[in-house]
């Protein structure tokens, strides 16, 4: 298997999770016909997938920010800009729309979600380079 991206990973922690809580579910349904044996084994495995699912939450996390460390170029070019922009620039809109364009790239590197940085370094260099 080839290497995973974030979104990928953490889409695979959310099946682990999905099948652990089906489990708990399965569980609960079942809790009157069970044995304490087996009550205890389902509640183990359920317990080890959802630690599962948590280490592949904490690799998404980890590789989100190997995703952000490759942007650094690009958020650093469009930092400069931003500065250079900000100094001549008379669009009140156009500052705001830059500010807040910012701002959601700094939530969505905060949240660690690949896709929203991607969308956001795309509006802040859209924002940026428009003419209005």
């Amino acid at each position: 298997m080839g290497t995973l991206t974030s979104q990928q990973i953490n889409e695979l922690a959310d099946y682990f999770f999905d099948m652990a809580q089906s489990l708990g579910a399965f569980r609960r349904q079942q809790f009157d016909t069970l044995s304490k044996q087996q009550n205890k084994e389902i509640k183990d495995l359920q317990a080890a997938i959802i630690n599962c699912a948590d280490k592949l939450y904490t690799l998404s996390a980890i590789s989100v920010i190997d995703d952000v460390r490759s942007s650094l170029s690009v958020i650093g070019k469009l930092t400069i800009q931003i500065k250079m922009t900000y100094q001549t620039l008379q669009d009140i809109q156009k500052g705001i729309n830059i500010a807040t364009s910012a701002l959601n790239l700094g939530k969505a590197i905060l949240k660690t979600d690949p896709q929203a940085i991607m969308a956001a370094l795309g509006s802040l260099e859209e924002n940026l380079n428009s003419n209005g």
